[in-house]
């Protein structure tokens, strides 16, 4: 786990290049405060922040091939380097170290842009080939590790997280309203789109060649390839759940390999004491784990962690939240993050990061599970709503108005009215439409009266679904839910969940490694048949056929909760007086991003208890945070227009 920059291009003399790779990377010090590597080779500097975790005395990379025409920065873990190393030697390749990141080059002189398709790991990655003056950069299949870049007219510059590039002066920070709306709507802004116009994030499973002053990206691994193909169709439940647990097994070795002390994230759930499960069985007890409790006991199950992690013999850390505790994660959070996260789960992530990062380097986290195998409610919400669109619009209209007049709302935890409601909000619309309207916070029309009118206009001819839409296009899936898998590993697990863990966990300079996303894993599990995920209305069915032997009962009756925070009623006793200020209306119409009116409705209604807006104040407010630390206190924000 670390961070890399890199500036390829001529405008730049050597040392005026080495001077702005080293300021790029000293911003995302964070990322790796065990050392820092730098190198220059023809008009290509490439820096490096490191985290060291394999071969810990050994120099920073950059590492280079023997004749040093081949140079390599890499921010992750290779997890099957070992293996890789011991081939490379073997065919008279000389490496220096134990480190994964030095097997890169001599891959590429090997098997040059095909190396990705021989690497198991979570990985972004550049090679420079100084010989052909070619720069290329991949991301790893799930997207675990961020790569962002920005081409100018003669040069393209890359790093780990955005806050690198705007130390650049050249990369614009001007507004990208189209990713504007995208992440109002989904939370998060989706490959390639960040808040930045002329800024991309190299999606998942992409590999991009920088090469004549052009810039080509293409896919190198699809996740869709791996649905109905016959591996698991043609076995029995039983067998497909053995072979399931094996490859787990595999996958929680495989990131168990360090040369630092290593523990586990456990909330209690399937799937962090899955992975807690075949580590004390590989390991043996003692293995340190680390959960979170909370005062406000309605979402305080710190006592599930705590029976499992008693259950596996694993050493228990626990940090009890408060208000005070989440003001300041609140703080570390808008501080920290490069993009704007709509997510509150981020607070509680960093918080129980910096406590981990007391006792170990490393964590195995349970990220990756619900998309292989369907965890989440809102694929029951499907069939349901499949159900729902059937009946008559008259009674279909008089539920909704039902939903609407429900009250009080429950503004602790997520109540049978609050998921209602949600439900009602989208339940008449298309597959994909309604999928995403339910994961995020503002749908269309709310959307559409929380954006500023000058906004809305200028994007009116923008579908609103399209970075949705695109993920599955020309795509054949074997059922509906596949195409639900899909769009989520592809979309929510990549830009939401794993941007979170990954900026949650690095601001405390901590490596997070997800076994479920593995992926011999994950195209073993993308050719499970549906039936055997979502059965009846058991979500993740058939993991919980794999690890029945495995887990305690009360874990495995569990519904999915994950690392929550009352933020409702945060809201309503800590936050609303400085919300209202926040977002004043004068205040608003000065940053021209938002309708005044919109958000006020927003904030009325819900320190009124006439709604419960939780996600969208969430949303607007670490939109209008990140406002403040990139553009200033309440500034003016600039945008471009729609299409640049």
């Amino acid at each position: 786990m670390c961070g890399i920059v890199g500036v390829v291009g001529v405008p730049n003399t050597n040392s005026e290049r080495e001077l702005l790779v080293k300021r790029m990377a000293a911003s995302i010090a964070h990322r790796g405060p065990d050392g820092a590597g730098l190198t220059t080779s023809g008009d290509c500097t490439l820096g490096f922040r490191r985290l060291a975790i394999i071969d810990v005395d050994a120099p920073s990379p950059p590492f280079p091939n023997e004749d040093r025409s081949v140079w390599t920065v890499c921010n992750g873990q290779i997890y099957n380097a070992h293996e890789l190393r011991t081939d490379l030697e073997s065919k008279g390749h000389n490496l220096g170290s134990e480190t994964d990141t030095e097997v890169v080059p001599h891959l590429y002189e090997d098997h040059g842009l095909e190396l990705v398709h021989h690497l198991n790991g979570m990985f972004a990655l550049a090679v420079w080939d100084a010989r052909l003056r070619r720069l290329i950069l991949a991301r790893d299949r799930a997207g675990e590790k961020p790569l962002f870049y920005w081409q100018g007219s003669s040069e393209l510059v890359f790093a780990s997280e955005l806050r690198a590039l705007l130390t650049h002066p050249r990369v614009p920070r001007t507004l990208d309203p189209v990713a504007l709306r995208r992440y109002l709507l989904h939370d998060f802004f989706p490959a390639p789109l960040t808040p930045f116009s002329g800024i991309r994030k190299l999606p998942a499973g992409h590999i991009l060649v920088f090469e004549n002053g052009t810039a080509q990206v293409r896919r190198y691994w699809d996740f869709s390839d791996h649905f109905g193909t016959p591996q698991a169709a043609e076995m029995s439940r039983s067998e497909i759940a053995d072979r399931l647990d094996a490859h787990i097994a595999r996958a929680v070795r495989r990131r168990s390999r360090s040369d630092v002390p290593f523990g586990v994230f456990l909330s209690g759930g399937i799937d962090s004491s899955t992975v807690l499960s075949h580590v004390a069985e590989q390991q043996g007890e003692g293995v340190p784990v680390f959960s979170l409790g909370h005062e406000d006991q309605s979402f305080d199950e710190s006592r599930f962690a705590r029976r499992t992690a008693e259950h596996f013999g694993a050493d228990y850390h626990e940090l009890i939240l408060n208000e005070s505790d989440l003001e300041e994660g609140l703080r570390l959070v808008a501080q920290g993050f490069d993009e704007p996260l709509g997510d509150a789960s981020t607070i509680p992530t960093h918080l129980l990061s910096r406590l981990a990062r007391e006792h170990v380097k490393v964590v195995l986290s349970g990220e990756g599970a619900d998309e292989l195998f369907a965890g989440y409610p809102t694929y029951l919400g499907a069939k349901i709503a499949d159900g729902y669109q059937r009946l008559p619009g008259p009674l279909r209209s008089a539920m909704a108005t039902s939903a609407r007049r429900l009250a009080p709302h429950s503004m602790g935890n997520v109540g049978l009215d609050y998921l209602l409601e949600r439900f009602l909000s989208a339940a008449d619309r298309g597959r994909i439409e309604r999928h995403h309207s339910w994961f995020g916070s503002l749908g269309p029309d709310r959307l559409r009266e929380t954006l500023a009118p000058h906004l809305d206009d200028a994007l009116a001819g923008d579908d609103l679904f399209s970075s949705a839409h695109a993920r599955v296009a020309g795509r054949r899936f074997p059922d509906a839910l596949a195409e639900l898998l899909y769009t989520d590993f592809t979309m929510y697990l990549q830009d939401g969940l794993l941007t979170k863990v990954d900026r949650a966990a690095m601001l405390a300079s901590l490596e997070v490694r997800a076994p479920f996303l593995d992926h011999e894993l994950a195209e073993f599990a993308a050719g499970i048949p549906s039936r055997f995920k979502l059965k009846g209305l058991t979500t993740k069915a058939i993991l919980r056929d794999a690890v029945r032997h495995r887990l305690p009962r009360e874990v495995l009756g569990r519904r999915k909760r994950g690392f929550n925070i009352p933020f409702s009623r945060w809201l309503l006793h800590g936050l609303g007086d400085r919300l209202r200020e926040r977002f004043a209306p004068d205040r608003v119409a000065a940053r021209a991003l938002l309708s005044p009116e919109g958000v006020k409705r927003l904030l009325d209604e819900h320190l009124e208890h006439r709604a419960d807006h939780r996600k969208p104040l969430f949303t607007l407010m670490m939109l209008d945070m990140w406002c403040d630390r990139v553009y200033g206190e309440g500034a003016e924000v600039p945008v471009a227009e729609a299409g640049q």
